[in-house]
């Protein structure tokens, strides 16, 4: 038996109609109570699956994590990983949550970032136990809070959760719109908080003032000289390079005033075999060089799970045996990605890792927001010839 069209659907349309904007992207019209309500629908459809074991954790206040543990034919154990958490709505010029089937799409926030495929693993759970059938492999599947903004936070308690309990986990598949393409690599990230601390004067006799405005502009040069030399080094992998880019600045307090602080942000992408706190180091070196003024620099978010102040790069072989399975199922070619998952707090978890699911990146966040359920159903095929139910 298999899931049909319309019940993936349907399961996708269900989830989407949940509200579950992660609450450091809130607004007006982003629904209650967040995460929390996702976490315990579908910690309860796990129950109506026959999961032999739910638990819903939180990983802060109001932020649950779901984890459903579906017994297979065998004891090896592998886990599907979706992140329950959506973007803002703010930006959407219809009902976000309605999860309406139409134009052979599920529409609404979160149907392609990722509810999708949530949805369709739970439609072939349904039919698999109507059918009295289970996976050969022994299945975790892993609903996490907080992918979209907020460090990551429900994968690294996930990643706490299963090393507590000592799983052997043989493969892992993260659930992203990756257009049923298996990814084996995308780039890490390190987050830096730059001030530069200068003194205040008036403008009519700014020589008795340090301008940290003026010094800014030292430091973002040689920022952009360092982004430079990262991208003429020839790639390591198909990833590419690291690279640099200022994101924000903010300094001043009045017209007539000589700025006596300046705070810059800055995003370090980590490619795969560089070392995200020797990158962390280095940039800041290269701050405490350029800039005439004092210059303090931080983390902007300090990750728990052994990396320091960034995360390193996801990378496995793309003829690892997951990867083919996943790229033989879909009938689509393994590929690196130019943005990051939960993946980058899973290093070493499983022996394979692999990010795939329905739709396209490209897709998501906008202000509309779809998932074709054409690319459902071909992830049923995908994730059916990947654990093999009888």
């Amino acid at each position: 038996m298999h899931a049909t069209a319309d019940r993936l659907a349907d399961w996708v349309s269900r989830l989407v109609q949940i509200p579950s904007v992660n609450p450091l992207h809130e607004g007006p019209s982003c629904g209650k109570p967040g995460e929390e309500a996702i976490a315990e629908a579908v910690g309860s459809y796990f129950g109506e699956l026959g999961a032999r074991e739910v638990e819903v954790v939180a990983v802060d206040p109001g932020r649950p994590n779901v984890y459903g543990i579906f017994t297979g034919r065998t004891d090896r154990l592998v886990v599907l990983d979706v992140h329950t958490d959506t973007v803002t709505v703010e930006n959407m010029i219809e009902d976000p949550f309605d999860g309406r089937i139409e134009d052979g799409r599920v529409w609404g926030r979160g149907a392609v970032d990722t509810k999708a495929s949530l949805g369709v693993i739970c439609g072939l759970l349904e039919a698999w136990k109507a059918e009295g059938l289970r996976p050969q492999p022994t299945l975790l599947v892993v609903g996490t809070a907080s992918e979209e903004a907020g460090g990551l936070l429900g994968a690294v308690r996930f990643r706490e959760w299963a090393e507590r309990r000592e799983l052997d986990i043989d493969q892992m598949v993260v659930a992203e719109p990756t257009k049923c393409a298996p990814i084996y690599g995308h780039k890490g990230g390190v987050a830096l908080e730059i001030t530069i601390k200068g003194q205040s004067a008036h403008t009519g006799t700014p020589h008795l003032g340090r301008n940290a405005i003026t010094a800014a502009a030292h430091v973002l040069l040689a920022l952009d000289r360092h982004h430079q030399d990262l991208i003429a080094e020839p790639p390591k992998t198909e990833v590419g390079t690291g690279t640099l880019t200022t994101t924000m600045i903010d300094g001043g307090i009045a017209q007539n005033v000589v700025p006596d602080r300046c705070t810059i942000k800055v995003g370090r992408r980590i490619a795969p075999f560089e070392d995200p706190a020797v990158e962390y180091e280095r940039i800041a070196a290269i701050v405490r060089e350029a800039c005439p003024l004092p210059v303090d620099v931080a983390p902007i978010i300090h990750f728990d799970v052994g990396t320091g102040p960034g995360s390193p790069a996801f990378y496995q072989s793309p003829d690892s045996p997951l990867i083919h399975r996943l790229a033989a199922g879909a009938g689509s070619s393994p590929a690196p990605a130019p943005f990051g998952t939960n993946a980058l707090r899973y290093a070493g978890l499983a022996r394979e890792m692999a990010i795939f699911g329905p739709g396209n990146i490209e897709d998501a966040h906008k202000e509309r927001e779809w998932v074709e359920i054409t690319d459902l159903e071909r992830t049923a095929r995908t994730f059916t010839a990947w654990l093999e139910p009888s």
